[in-house]
């Protein structure tokens, strides 16, 4: 009774049997890698209405989990029944077993239609971002674990579920609350492909970073980019991680000797190729097309746009298959229809190297990149700015990342993050367009942080470019553009040694370094050497470790894209102590949550009347 009720309330909102009618989705996304298993979405200011297509005539179930698994999930299942009618079901998972029906006392999800043909089941539902359950789970502003499954049978107990097997089911993270609507394209807009060409990816290493040099052809004067996406070479999408696209402080002097050359970076690259440290873009995966905004572009083909470009790719092959032949890499959309802002990337990072140290057994460790005030206030003055709106952002980390947060701070205040993921995965980045340009003004100053969990490592994680180093770097977009490009900082590591029972510490130019001067047996040690040694890692020495992120002096990158610096000398003292941090409202207590709670269960006693009085 209460599916037909929900059909004959959201026949005119969402019709899967018409795809010109009902909702527009925003968003889609296969969850499988055979591609049986098809979902859209769209979200609203407070729903998210969803629509999944299997390949089957039976049950079909979607949820969302804390980390892909099902223990805490909150699951929808659906099915047509041999009435022809629509059946659906809310569940939560509390073990690997199977999960609890949770339709008697709180039905999450609402305005319900299924349909079938000979081939593919269709469910669409709605139900709210955030659900004040303990039950149930909040649709994420950052990664969101998606979990699916599907029977070819239909359940025969309205209140359980049909074992789904070992293959009929998987997980897929997904943004899911930030809208993916592909722009129309202008009718002169060309593409550019760079490309990898052949490229035998290395068997004896689980990590490889190439470098492939690119010469910008002549686009016939100035042209806007507005849109790139992955050219990933079928059978390759495992092993492709990510692109980043630079461009060069100081170009090569001989264009067209470096264009299509190639090297391990920072290895068997050429040596010119070092200046190439200025992001233009950046892909990974799980990360597909990415549009600009309709009033932005970023500059190529004029006189003083870059020439040439240094694309890098990041090959993960834990199994060391030595077969990989790879042709991967992206494709850039071009127009002469110039837009009005010029765009710019801002990377926002710690120094990728041992410089960055995280302990080993820490459950929440946190680098912190601090992009200092008077390093953007330079650079906004030298480009005649005074703000810049930063539309849409690209952190990245390494395996043991678990949550990634750009933090906004103006004066004393902290302002709502920029961006902020609390299910970080890997296996799944991508730039993430804002829902709202966040304008930064004169004065203020971002704070990227990076947590990890090393709970199942037992020797230090260093950053670096290898998949088990890590790092803690973003890319913010934003308009108009000035010339600052880097804007970085990392603790100096004295602090490290004075937390490792160093009483005295110096620099050293010999080592490039801080060594310890005292006691006696530490004496003209780095901290690296010391932690080489061996050391016994307590909560108390973690805990030291930690708070040089906040508490230490720091080295300071403030660079412009030719690689100059832009303000300071290098070093700065400590971060300012934010004095009021953001604290975000609590959408589960106080009268909103207590309004949208009473107008769930409105709806669900309409829909009840409504079926009463049709029936």
């Amino acid at each position: 009774m209460w599916t037909t009720v929900a059909l004959l309330v959201f026949v005119a909102v969402c019709d899967v049997k018409a795809a010109t009618t009902g909702v527009t989705f925003t968003n889609n996304a296969y969850l499988d890698e055979a591609m049986n298993v098809f979902l859209q979405w769209r979200r609203d200011e407070t729903t998210v209405t969803m629509q999944l297509e299997v390949q089957t005539r039976g049950m079909v179930a979607i949820g969302f989990s804390p980390n892909g698994n099902m223990p805490g999930s909150d699951i929808f299942a659906g099915y047509v029944g041999d009435d022809g009618q629509p059946y659906f079901h809310d569940f939560y998972a509390e073990a690997q077993e199977h999960p609890v029906y949770d339709g008697d006392s709180n039905q999450n999800y609402y305005d319900v239609l299924a349909t079938e043909n000979d081939t593919h089941t269709i469910v669409c539902f709605t139900r709210r971002i955030v659900l004040c359950d303990s039950n149930d789970k909040t649709v994420n502003n950052g990664t969101n674990r998606v979990i699916w499954a599907w029977h070819a049978d239909d359940p025969t107990d309205e209140r359980s579920l049909l074992y789904h097997g070992a293959t009929n089911r998987g997980s897929r993270s997904l943004q899911i609350l930030y809208p993916r609507t592909e722009q129309a394209l202008p009718d002169d807009v060309q593409t550019l492909e760079l490309l990898n060409v052949n490229y035998s990816v290395p068997g004896n290493r689980h990590t490889t970073y190439l470098c492939r040099g690119i010469k910008i052809p002549d686009l016939g004067g100035k042209k806007h980019l507005i849109r790139w996406e992955p050219v990933i070479q079928p059978g390759n999408e495992g092993a492709v991680h990510h692109f980043v696209l630079y461009t060069c402080g100081q170009e090569p002097a001989d264009l067209d000797a470096h264009d299509g050359q190639e090297g391990i970076c920072y290895s068997t690259m050429p040596e010119e190729w070092y200046h190439c440290t200025i992001t233009l873009l950046a892909w990974a995966i799980g990360g597909t097309v990415f549009d600009l905004p309709q009033n932005a572009g970023i500059s190529v083909g004029d006189t003083n746009d870059p020439r040439f470009l240094m694309l890098e790719t990041h090959y993960d092959n834990p199994d060391m298959r030595d077969d990989i032949v790879d042709s991967s890499g992206l494709r850039l959309y071009l127009t002469s229809t110039l837009r009005t802002n010029e765009v710019g990337v801002l990377q926002v990072a710690v120094d990728v190297g041992q410089s960055q140290k995280i302990p080993p057994g820490s459950a929440s460790h946190t680098t912190v990149a601090h992009c200092y005030s008077e390093c953007l206030q330079q650079g906004m003055e030298d480009a005649s700015l005074t703000a810049l709106n930063v539309f849409g952002a690209f952190p990245h980390a390494h395996l043991a990342g678990r949550t990634v947060n750009i933090r906004h701070v103006r004066g004393a205040n902290e302002l709502q993050a920029i961006f902020k993921d609390e299910f970080y995965d890997f296996n799944y980045q991508e730039t993430v367009p804002l829902e709202e340009a966040r304008q930064i003004l004169p004065g203020d100053s971002i704070l990227f942080e990076c947590t990890y969990d090393t709970t199942d490592r037992n020797d230090m994680t260093y950053g670096g470019l290898a998949t088990q180093n890590e790092m803690c770097m973003a890319w913010l977009l934003y308009y108009p553009r000035m010339d600052l490009a880097r804007c970085e900082s990392w603790p100096m590591s004295d602090w490290y040694l004075t937390s490792l029972s160093a009483t005295s510490t110096e620099y050293s130019e010999d080592k490039q370094d801080f060594i310890a001067t005292a006691p006696a047996n530490l004496v003209n040690l780095t901290a690296d050497e010391i932690l080489s040694s061996g050391v016994t890692w307590t909560d108390e020495l973690r805990a030291a470790f930690q708070r040089g992120e906040t508490q230490a002096a720091r080295y300071e990158r403030c660079m412009d894209n030719s690689n100059n610096l832009v303000h300071g000398d290098g070093t700065r003292p400590a971060p300012p102590v934010i004095e009021f941090p953001w604290v975000s409202a609590d959408e589960c207590s106080g009268s909103d949550a207590v309004a949208a709670n009473i107008a769930a269960n409105l709806l669900m006693l309409v829909m009840a009347y409504i079926i009463m009085t049709v029936m």
